[in-house]
């Protein structure tokens, strides 16, 4: 996977959450979406090379894979970098125009979305963050 990012101009860094079962592992330990944890960002926008606060959209397209809490985990962080999800469902639950373009990519094994998009109380503070921050940013590139 390195090699074929390299070869394709992309950043891969894969990680293992139990590193202690993979004992020549010598690349990054920890689950998925601790890379999002805002105290963690600083160091993963040095690693690509961007200034402070700039892993946005604007610079950066995420992929991830994974468990569907991995996902979730990663979804509901980047809410507050203005990702945008590819999924229809969560994009409609979030209120984000069909038109917007979606920075946030990930498996999708069955037809139950990463987010309970029919709860209140999961939904309404991730559409108010994202739409608070959609406010503030230019429109997304095309």
């Amino acid at each position: 996977l390195l090699a074929l990012s390299a070869a394709h101009g992309l950043t891969y860094f894969g990680t293992v959450s139990r590193p202690t079962e993979v004992t020549d592992w010598t690349g990054d330990t920890g689950r998925v979406e601790s890379f999002f944890d805002p105290d963690h960002l600083p160091e993963l926008e040095r690693r690509l090379g961007l200034a402070a606060n700039g892993f946005t959209p604007d610079h950066a397209v995420v992929l991830v894979c994974g468990l569907t809490a991995t996902i979730r985990g990663v979804l509901v962080r980047l809410i507050d970098r203005a990702f945008i999800p590819h999924a229809k469902v969560i994009r409609d639950a979030l209120g984000i125009p069909p038109e917007a373009t979606a920075s946030l990519f990930y498996e999708l094994y069955d037809a139950t979305p990463v987010i309970d998009v029919d709860s209140p109380a999961v939904i309404e503070p991730l559409r108010a963050r994202i739409q608070a921050l959609r406010s503030t940013r230019p429109p997304a590139r095309p």
